[in-house]
C-alpha cells in the first residue's frame, strides 16, 4: 500500500521550489528597488505661493468654547483678543447671531479670549459650551479653523482596535501591526519620493511589493498558503501597473478635473499628475488584490484538508467556483466604494446640462471609472492565478506530520475492517 499512494498526496517539490525561488528573487528586486528609489534629503521644489495660499499651512492653536449666546452679528471685538469681555450689545431690531467666547489654550495669547460670530449660514460652525476647537491666527486676529477631533478619534480608534482583537484574537493584533507598517511605508517612503519627482508607477510597484512581503507573512504566517497569495498578488500587481499605464494613455486622462491635481500642478512642478494618477490606481487596486488572493489560497487549503486525495486540477476547479462568486461580488463592491467617495461630485453632475455620455467621458468621471476598471481587471486576473499557484503548492499533502497522521488513520481503519 505504501507504494501506491495517490499522486495527489505526494509533496509538490518542484512547484514549491519554483515558488520559493521566484519569491526570493522578487523580494531581492523589491529590496534593491526600495534602496535605489528611497527619497533623498534634498529640499522639495515647492512654489513660493504654497506657504501663503494653502489652508493647511496656517498655524493652528487650541481653544475651548466657554460661553455661547445670541447677540449682535457684528462686534468690534470679533476675532480680537481680550481679557474681560466683548464690547458691544444686541441692537434693537437686529437679527441675533450665535456668539461664542473662546478661551485660547496655547500660543502667545494662551489664557486670553476671543469672540467668534456665526450667522447660521450653510457651512458656518455651530458652537457648544465646553467644545474643543482649533483657531487660526493671523496678525493678532483669530478665526475658526476646525473642531478638535483628537480625543474622539483616539477613543474610536481604541474601540475599533479592541473589537478587532476580541474577534480575531492574535491574528487581529498582527493585522493592526500590518496596518501600522503599511501607513508607515506610505508616509516615510511613498509620499516623500513622489514629492521629489519619483516615477509614480515604479514607486507604487516597489512600495506595494515591499509592504506585501512584510505584512502578509506577519498577519497570515509563514506557510505555503501565504506564499501562494503573495505570488498571485505580485503577478496581478505587475499586470495592474501595465494596464493602468495603458488605460491612462489610451484614454488621454490628464487628471485636471480634480481640484487637488490642479493644486499639485500649480505648487509642485516636479510632480507628474499622470504619474500620481498611476500610483493611485495601483495602490487602490492593491488592497482588493490582497483580500481576494488570501481568500483563494485559504479556499484551496481548506479543500485540500477536507480531501487530501484531490488532484491539483480538482482543487483548482473547486476553488474557482468560490473565486467566481468573489469576483462578482467584489466588482460591484468596488463600484459602490468609489460611488460613495464621489457622491458629492455625482450630485453636482446630475444637475448639469451635459448629455449622459459626455458626463461619463469627462476627465474627472472617466478617471474614476477607469480606476474601478483597473481594480476589477486586476481582481479578475488575480483569482485564477492565485488559485492555480495554491493548487499545486498549498495542499497539506505536503506536510510530513499530516501525511503520517493520514497514513496512520487509514491503517487503523483497515485493521478494524479486517478484524470485523
Amino acid at each position: 500500500m505504501g507504494k501506491h499512494h495517490s499522486v495527489a498526496s505526494q509533496p509538490r517539490h518542484v512547484p514549491r521550489l519554483i515558488l520559493t525561488v521566484a519569491l526570493i528573487v522578487c523580494g531581492i528586486l523589491s529590496l534593491v528597488g526600495l534602496v535605489r528609489t528611497w527619497p533623498s534629503s534634498d529640499p522639495i521644489n515647492v512654489a513660493p505661493e504654497f506657504s501663503q495660499t494653502f489652508t493647511f499651512n496656517l498655524k493652528q492653536v487650541a481653544g475651548t468654547v466657554e460661553l455661547v449666546e445670541e447677540g449682535s452679528c457684528q462686534s468690534p471685538s470679533a476675532q480680537q483678543v481680550f481679557d474681560s469681555g466683548p464690547v458691544d450689545s444686541l441692537e434693537a431690531g437686529e437679527q441675533g447671531c450665535q456668539r461664542a467666547i473662546i478661551r485660547i489654550d496655547e500660543g502667545p495669547d494662551a489664557g486670553r479670549h476671543t469672540l467668534l460670530i456665526s450667522s447660521g449660514m450653510p457651512g458656518d460652525p455651530e458652537y457648544h459650551e465646553g467644545a474643543k476647537v482649533l483657531l487660526t491666527s493671523s496678525d493678532g486676529r483669530y478665526a475658526f479653523s476646525d473642531y478638535d477631533r483628537g480625543t474622539a478619534l483616539l477613543i474610536w480608534g481604541v474601540v475599533i482596535a479592541l473589537a478587532v482583537i476580541a474577534f480575531a484574537a492574535w491574528r487581529g493584533l498582527r493585522a493592526l501591526l500590518g496596518l501600522a507598517i503599511t501607513l508607515s511605508m506610505v508616509v516615510i517612503y511613498l509620499l516623500p519620493a513622489l514629492l521629489r519627482g519619483g516615477n509614480g508607477i515604479s514607486l507604487a510597484v516597489i512600495g506595494g511589493a515591499s509592504v506585501l512581503y512584510l505584512v502578509l507573512f506577519l498577519v497570515h504566517g509563514v506557510n505555503w498558503k501565504t506564499a501562494s497569495a503573495l505570488a498571485g498578488t505580485l503577478i496581478a500587481l505587475g499586470l495592474a501597473a501595465g494596464l493602468a499605464n495603458w488605460m491612462i494613455h489610451s484614454a488621454n486622462l490628464r487628471g485636471l478635473g480634480s481640484e487637488d491635481n490642479l493644486k499639485i500642478l500649480l505648487y509642485l512642478p516636479d510632480v507628474s499628475v499622470r504619474g500620481l494618477m498611476l500610483c493611485g490606481f495601483i495602490i487602490g487596486a492593491l488592497g482588493v488584490l490582497n483580500d481576494v488572493t488570501i481568500a483563494q489560497a485559504s479556499t484551496v487549503n481548506e479543500l485540500a484538508a477536507l480531501n487530501p486525495a484531490s488532484s491539483p486540477w480538482r482543487l483548482f476547479l473547486g476553488a474557482m467556483k468560490v473565486g467566481r462568486d468573489h469576483i462578482a461580488s467584489m466588482i460591484y463592491t468596488l463600484v459602490l466604494s468609489y460611488t460613495g467617495a464621489a457622491l458629492p461630485l455625482l450630485l453636482l453632475i446630475e444637475l448639469s446640462e451635459r448629455s449622459f455620455w459626455h458626463i461619463l467621458s469627462s476627465d474627472i468621471v472617466a478617471t474614476e471609472l477607469l480606476r474601478s476598471g483597473i481594480g476589477a481587471l486586476a481582481l479578475t486576473l488575480a483569482v485564477p492565478l492565485t488559485t492555480l499557484i495554491a493548487a499545486v503548492t498549498v495542499p497539506a499533502h505536503g506536510s510530513a506530520s499530516q501525511l503520517l497522521s493520514t497514513g496512520e488513520h487509514q491503517a487503523h481503519s483497515a485493521h478494524q475492517s479486517s478484524a470485523e
